[in-house]
């Protein structure tokens, strides 16, 4: 004991300061192990959601396609509108299904065109891009008869159109995705993607990165 406190007070280090750094390293060992562990069950959990998230998408596209075909026409939209409008002699609200049916083309004819491309794109452009009077428009779908609503609408379609750009374009600029969504900036494509999705557009990319990876390991290993 003796010859060891000699050791480490030669060396700039007394027994008791010797302990307590060889504590500090284990304490410091420990924490970096947890995080570890955490940071791997994160991803983990991130690239599970985004995945999900993916899947969603695709989901969502082909429900837009089938559904967006079997709805009403504007023609008889606004056919029963003006019926309403007749029948009542003031501006009503349609019925619940009467709104969907017209929102739900609405959705689908606006994901197949993606005229939310072009930023300036607000909900003027819709009224206009829909071929309806505003009136009709705020009838149709009320919820948005306030422009800042509508234009969260916009910016959740672009988000998700964001979303597929990434899956396809795993590599691109971040910045160049945000452009070709219609976003006028970076910053209002992160928070309109994390608003929509969850999380951010350069999470979203890197979980989709490795979930890439992780499958084509897979089917390496497969063959």
């Amino acid at each position: 004991m003796i010859e060891r406190g000699i050791i480490c007070f030669a060396h700039g280090y007394t027994l008791a300061g010797a302990n307590l750094i060889i504590v500090l390293l284990i304490l410091v060992v420990i924490v970096l192990v947890v995080m570890g562990c955490y940071s791997i069950r994160y991803n983990r959990i991130i690239s599970q959601r985004n995945e999900q998230l993916r899947r969603i998408l695709t989901a969502l596209d082909d429900y837009r396609a089938i559904v967006g075909d079997g709805a009403l026409s504007l023609d008889e939209q606004e056919a029963i509108l003006k019926y309403k409008l007749k029948k009542t002699k003031e501006a009503l609200p349609l019925k619940k299904d009467g709104e969907q049916n017209f929102f739900v083309m609405m959705d689908a004819r606006i994901n197949k065109e993606r005229p939310y491309t072009d930023p300036t794109f607000d909900q003027d452009a819709l009224i206009k891009f829909m071929g309806v009077s505003r009136e009709t428009f705020c009838n149709l779908v009320p919820r948005y008869k306030d422009p800042d609503r509508t234009f969260d609408y916009i910016n959740s379609l672009r988000a998700e159109y964001g979303a597929r750009l990434i899956i396809e374009h795993p590599h691109e600029e971040i910045e160049t995705i945000a452009k070709e969504c219609g976003f006028i900036g970076v910053d209002v494509f992160n928070s309109a993607f994390k608003f929509a999705l969850g999380v951010t557009p350069a999470e979203y990319r890197n979980s989709m990165i490795k979930l890439f990876k992780n499958n084509q390991s897979s089917t390496i290993h497969q063959q």
